[in-house]
């Protein structure tokens, strides 16, 4: 970024902008922030796919992506009009560098630093094979710097043409770009296309979007051929053995890479086997194998007590490629309901397992969230099993939520115990690296159930076989447990001891905000120097903008994890909740826009803070109670998006008469980076406890904004 004396062409001193959204700088401005939103999520998807360990922290990405966009935003002026459409071809050459650096320099999340105590956690799977003395932070910390460059170097040009309309005309526009980047990128995750398209897609959303000559824009068109090509060799590679040329299938599922092996020189423990972000995760096994497989261990146990009929009827949670599904054909049983969420994994079984027990009349595939199959499962069980439900993948790029998690809450095995026969009985088996991992879930266990669970099988102190039910033979003698703190459906960290925010976690996070705080500093410290430059706003209004960021990335948190427990954990769910969010801000612009006048800023505060207060006297989950389906959604989108209305609405009405509104939403942006490190909250505080954490945000917006000056702030 090309940092200067502010340019005064940029310069705005009146909010009265001239320009109409039907311009060409309103296309414009709509085609950057549809590019914008398009490349965030493809990024999350691509580096995490690429980096084998960033796929539990894909915020650091999204972290990245609201700083550089809000650093473009607060940095404009001192761009030129001339060198700013350049810069906008020089993210699409930064792109180049990073997909290029990552297809070289194969870079990781330096995590060999922590000790084998700090690695209690979910860390146990992602520690680095280096030693200590080999780790180096820079190939990484140079990623997440470029993704801020990307989006810094967009969002410059962005802002030229956001400060060309009055302030509500620019933020929708901007915000129906965003809308129609994800209704594009859940079509492409749809269809399971790969980044060699996504990047495409960009580079000719960037094209579309640029004001400047065709020679300038044919160099760019070459730069994104040179993208493409990059991410088309990644993909025709497997991602750990780059050198195997053998049988290899590479499908970009919804939610992570996956790779699929089968040659006949492979040893056979690696036949047939499926790798997701390049680590090995689960092989397909054939009928010799499976009989001496764990998947026998519930059969064998049933064969063994006379009094009890076999399996009939078995679910299967987290069904894979369908081992589990196989074994309980082969044992006898009458139905299957295999549930699994990945419908790629899916198709691997469907297509390639030698037994094919997907294509067997007993049993129904379902492609669905484990636990939101539960709430509506259709009948009583003779077996449940929670077979190995281990993702390597979080439930959204804002959240520490993993795919399982809502599976291994006190509720859901409540939810399991309901839904046995008579002699029903449910088995659980998984790793558990801790022996305290595994008295976590015995406690639950009989938290839910009343049970003191069995263990049936232990391998090597690590892999453990519970087993629990309504028959006697599934329980242990009753026991009393040492009290542990076992995970809820509200604090849903199974892979967590106790309450508490890791030290890998606060390390990175410290060395973020201070950052944040450094680049705060900076934008204060070249405000005052900005000789003749357009009115800035006072240092209480930019904190206020700063703070309803941070408190609106938490409300958009809080309502995906409310939403993935209600209803799945799905990347369907998940999208049309960010999207339902985007429109909530259109509703409140057009709200401000047609009866500001008339609000009462005071009154929407205390709705806003009545609404966050909701959830903590009737908890959501109360909902999962609700037989109807409509109705409890009905209810679900009323408690969840009451909230994030009445937020945008206060944005809206305090945004709509800015003389500077790009530098004030740039300060908006740098706040959304700030909420995205105060998400780690939850860790402590559960989910419902960031409400408490957004009403302290408003309540400080509430006084900044009453505090600035009066022709700087709304009404009321």
């Amino acid at each position: 970024m090309v940092i200067g004396a502010p340019d005064k062409s940029n310069t705005i001193l009146t909010p009265d902008r001239p320009c109409s959204w039907k311009s060409a700088d309103g296309r414009r401005l709509f085609g950057l922030g549809f590019a914008t939103l398009f490349l965030e999520l493809a990024l999350i998807r691509y580096l995490a796919g690429n980096i084998w360990n960033l796929g539990y922290f894909p915020n650091l990405v999204l972290m990245a992506v609201f700083l550089g966009m809000g650093l473009g935003f607060l940095f404009h002026p001192y761009i030129s009009e001339r060198r700013s459409p350049l810069l906008l071809h020089g993210a699409q050459f930064l792109l180049l560098v990073l997909v290029l650096y990552v297809y070289v320099a194969r870079p990781i999340v330096p995590l060999a630093d922590l000790n084998e105590k700090s690695l209690h956690d979910e860390f146990f799977f992602l520690a680095s094979v280096k030693k200590t003395d080999q780790v180096n932070y820079l190939p990484f910390l140079f990623c997440f710097v470029a993704c801020i460059g990307v989006f810094a170097l967009i969002s410059q040009r962005t802002a030229k043409y956001f400060r060309l309309f009055r302030p509500l005309t620019a933020y929708t526009l901007d915000i129906l770009g965003s809308c129609a980047g994800i209704v594009t990128f859940m079509a492409f995750s749809f269809f399971t296309l790969p980044p060699t398209v996504w990047f495409a897609a960009f580079a000719a959303l960037l094209l579309a979007a640029a004001a400047d000559s065709w020679k300038t824009r044919w160099l760019a068109a070459a730069i994104g051929e040179l993208v493409v090509l990059t991410a088309q060799w990644q993909s025709a590679q497997h991602l750990a053995r780059p050198a195997y040329h053998g049988g290899l299938e590479v499908v970009w599922s919804p939610y992570q890479r996956l790779e699929y092996i089968d040659d006949p020189s492979l040893p056979e423990v690696m036949r047939r086997s499926i790798w997701v972000n390049g680590r090995g995760h689960q092989r397909i096994g054939d009928r010799a194998g499976l009989a001496q497989s764990v998947y026998r261990f519930p059969y064998r146990d049933r064969a063994q007590d006379p009094t009890l009929p076999p399996f009939g009827d078995v679910l299967v949670l987290g069904a894979g490629s369908g081992n589990d599904t196989a074994v309980a054909l082969l044992n006898g049983a009458q139905h299957v309901d295999a549930v699994e969420i990945d419908p790629v994994i899916a198709r691997f079984g469907r297509r390639y397992h030698p037994l094919r027990p997907y294509q067997d009349p007993r049993v129904d595939l379902i492609v669905d969230d484990g636990r939101a199959w539960m709430t509506r499962a259709p009948r009583r069980y003779d077996l449940i099993v929670f077979a190995y439900a281990d993702s390597l993948v979080r439930v959204s790029s804002l959240s520490q939520l993993r795919l399982e998690n809502y599976l291994f809450t006190r509720e859901s095995f409540q939810r399991a115990y309901e839904l046995l026969g008579d002699n029903g009985c449910v088995y659980v088996f998984n790793s558990f690296p801790n022996p305290w991992l595994g008295e976590k879930i015995r406690a639950m266990i009989q938290a839910a159930s009343g049970r003191t669970p069995q263990v049936v099988f232990q391998e090597d102190r690590e892999f453990l076989l519970f087993k629990f039910g309504r028959a006697p033979s599934c329980n242990a003698e009753p026991a009393a447990l040492a009290p542990v703190e076992y995970p809820t459906d509200d604090w849903p960290f199974l892979h967590l001891r106790q309450r508490g925010i890791p030290a890998f976690y606060l390390k990175a996070l410290g060395g973020l905000t201070l950052l944040v705080v450094l680049l705060i500093g900076t934008v204060r410290l070249l405000g005052r120097r900005r000789g003749g430059a357009a009115p800035a706003a006072t240092l209480r209004l930019e904190l206020a903008f700063l703070f309803m960021g941070l408190a609106f990335l938490l409300l958009e948190t809080k309502s995906v994890i409310q939403f993935s427990l209600l209803f799945g954990a799905t990347w369907v769910n998940n999208s049309l909740v960010f999207l339902a969010a985007l429109g909530l801000v259109l509703a409140a612009n057009w709200t401000a826009q047609w009866f500001g006048d008339r609000l009462r800023q005071g009154r929407v505060f205390v709705l806003l803070l009545l609404s966050c207060f909701l959830p903590l006297v009737f908890p959501l989950r109360n909902l999962l109670y609700v037989g109807n389906g409509a109705l409890r959604f009905a209810l679900a989108g009323l408690l969840t998006f009451l909230p994030l209305y009445f937020a945008n609405l206060i944005f809206s009405l305090n945004f709509r008469d800015q003389a500077a509104p790009e530098h004030l939403f740039g300060w908006n942006l740098i706040g959304a980076t700030l909420g995205g490190m105060l998400e780690y909250a939850s860790l402590v505080l559960g989910y419902n406890g960031l409400a408490l954490v957004v009403a302290v945000c408003y309540a400080l917006v509430f006084v900044l904004l009453r505090a600035a000056p009066a022709g700087e702030r709304a009404g009321g």
